[in-house]
């Protein structure tokens, strides 16, 4: 690791006036999380004084997405310094809240009365693309923001979120003229910049609070619900990642959770199980050992056709541990097997719980301003 003179706010300023100055066209990538947030501000900042304005927005929107994180992608998307990519397109998404019905086909025509939320006035509802997955549409989907094949998007990833993305970030060869924070280029392929990639949250937040940047406000809400700062995700919550969501989604947003009930196959059962145990932290009683409770798991929960898929991801994970990550893998149908991926790489694991402590009057914004880096 390198250390510099400069704070995390200037030097990811000097990052971004770089990729001005070095691709002919530039693409902010949201979520509408907080460090996409902070990416998408300190991008305008430049843009306004290089003069490359309009600053080209790019949003997925999954369909399966908090109402609060479309309205404030909504707001985002109609700045008049904004050119927006909003893409409601067709495609498949792994839902992780039902062993049945595995994979979501969000924005199908034929379902449009059981969506989550309509199609917006300024959205783009057909593309080129021909990928059905989530992460080679993104790819798709970020070409067809540019006519440009020396193109750049910015996404907020940190290293300091996992160690998956650390040893991304920080590891191998350097990918761009001795860069490790831009990829490397690829043809057909728009090059990605992590501009913010040595950032914490408590610099995000500081960011955010001292510039009096708007946010998504659902992170209030989590913060008074006493989400610990881990596991506060503002993107689709029928990932893998983001199921344990879906009990807050209950108490903030009634309406979507009412609307996730009828298009989300699972939603109600997820729900209601926070009652007791999703993932089992004791090893149920009528098993011998954990090894023999996964693999009831995998022949009852998993449909047969993907049964070769999880058992040649978990060669040579014959421990007690390991066994109880497939366990997990299992109930919240990781088909893609981000959880074991993340796991591998890790040399600790992280994560955090709800707390369900009473409402607290501050913001989100409030209890991480006070943990500024020196």
């Amino acid at each position: 690791m390198i250390y510099l003179e400069n704070n995390v706010f200037d030097e990811a300023l000097e990052r971004i006036r770089y990729i001005y100055d070095e691709f002919d066209d530039v693409i902010v990538s949201m979520s509408g999380g907080k460090d996409s947030t902070v990416v998408f501000h300190l991008a305008l900042m430049v843009a306004k004084e290089k003069g490359r304005l309009p600053l080209k927005v790019f949003w997925l929107d999954q369909e399966a997405e908090w109402q609060s994180t479309v309205d404030y992608m909504d707001s985002i998307m109609r700045m008049p310094e904004v050119k927006p990519y909003w893409f409601q397109v067709p495609f498949d998404f792994t839902n992780s809240l039902s062993p049945q019905k595995n994979f979501i086909h969000l924005w199908a025509p034929e379902d449009e009365a059981l969506w989550i939320h309509p199609h917006s006035d300024i959205a783009i509802t057909e593309c080129k693309s021909k990928d059905k997955r989530f992460h080679q549409l993104i790819k798709s989907l970020q070409s067809e923001c540019t006519d440009s094949d020396n193109a750049i998007a910015l996404c907020g990833m940190k290293v300091s979120e996992s160690m998956m993305r650390r040893m991304a970030l920080t590891t191998g060869k350097s990918r761009y003229k001795g860069l490790m924070w831009i990829s490397k280029k690829q043809k057909g392929v728009v090059q990605t910049g992590y501009p913010i990639y040595d950032w914490n949250d408590s610099d995000v937040w500081t960011a955010i609070g001292r510039n009096h940047w708007a946010y998504n406000v659902l992170y209030d809400k989590m913060y008074q619900f006493g989400v610990s700062p881990q596991r506060m995700r503002c993107s689709a919550l029928i990932h893998e990642t983001a199921w344990h969501s879906i009990e807050q989604l209950q108490e903030f947003e009634p309406e979507t959770y009412n609307r996730f009930c009828k298009r989300v196959p699972g939603t109600d059962t997820f729900a209601h199980a926070f009652e007791t145990e999703v993932i089992p932290k004791k090893l149920p009683f009528m098993f011998r050992d954990w090894k023999e409770y996964r693999d009831f798991l995998l022949i009852h929960l998993v449909k047969p056709e993907y049964h070769e898929l999880f058992r040649k991801r978990w060669q040579g994970q014959d421990t007690i541990e390991w066994y109880k990550v497939h366990v997990r893998e299992v109930i919240v149908n990781d088909i893609d097997g981000t959880i074991n991926t993340d796991l591998k790489l890790a040399t600790r694991k992280g994560g955090g719980s709800v707390d369900k402590r009473p409402a607290h009057k501050f913001s989100a914004v409030d209890s991480h301003i006070q943990s500024v880096r020196k």
